[in-house]
Order: C-alpha cells, then sequence, then structure tokens
C-alpha cells in the first residue's frame, strides 16, 4: 500500500507566489520586447528622424526655390553658368592664374606681391 504523500506548504505561500508574480511581470514591462526601455530606444529614433525629416524638407524648399529662380530668373541663370561652367561672354576679360603660383602668394603679405623680385645675382661679370 502506498504512502500517502501530504505537501506541506508555508502559510504565506500564496503571497510569496503573487509577490514572484508582480515580479515576474514588471521586468517583462521593463526589459520585454515592447517593454519601457525598447520604447525610450524608439522615441530616441524618432525625435533623430523629426530633425532629419525638418532638414530635408528646409533642403527641398531651398531647391524648389532654387529651380524656380533658375526657370524664371536669366540673370540668375547667367551668374550659375559663369561660375559653375566657366563661361564668359563675347568682349570679356579672362584672367587665368597658375595654381603653383596663387598657392606661394596666399601665404605672402600684400606688398611683396605687388613689388617685383630682385633679380639674382652672379659673381660673373655682365658681357
Amino acid at each position: 500500500m502506498p504512502i500517502p504523500f501530504k505537501l506541506r506548504l508555508p502559510t504565506g505561500w500564496l503571497l510569496y507566489l503573487l509577490g514572484a508574480l508582480i515580479l515576474a511581470v514588471a521586468l517583462v514591462t521593463i526589459i520585454g520586447e515592447r517593454g519601457a526601455l525598447h520604447l525610450w530606444r524608439l522615441h530616441g529614433e524618432k525625435s533623430q528622424l523629426d530633425e532629419q525629416n525638418y532638414r530635408l524638407q528646409k533642403d527641398n524648399e531651398a531647391l524648389r526655390q532654387r529651380i524656380a529662380r533658375i526657370r524664371h530668373d536669366d540673370r540668375y541663370l547667367e551668374k550659375l553658368a559663369r561660375e559653375e561652367l566657366n563661361l564668359v561672354r563675347p568682349g570679356d576679360v579672362v584672367y587665368r592664374f597658375s595654381k603653383a603660383e596663387s598657392r606661394n602668394n596666399r601665404n605672402r603679405p600684400l606688398s611683396e606681391k605687388t613689388a617685383p623680385a630682385p633679380a639674382a645675382k652672379s659673381d660673373q661679370p655682365r658681357r
């Protein structure tokens, strides 16, 4: 004959079980897949996307205005052609500077740029 097994539970077992259940629900709410931490990260991403969207909308508006000026403002179109395509009108005088000369002249004072360079002296007599 089998011996009956009697399970003895502590007197406050229901309270412990309820506390463990509340703790598990709290952990899932905070750390879970759709928990508070995940929502906090999503909120940060949303604010970054909102800022990027605002910048892109401003850029789009600036581009729309530029397109409108190109279509309707001949002076602006001519200015762009001169600057970006290096176009000139007939009769314009074009000045070209070599890159090496312009790099050397950037760091010199203005008084040295306008003064002629001194001639190199040589030890041999002139003929």
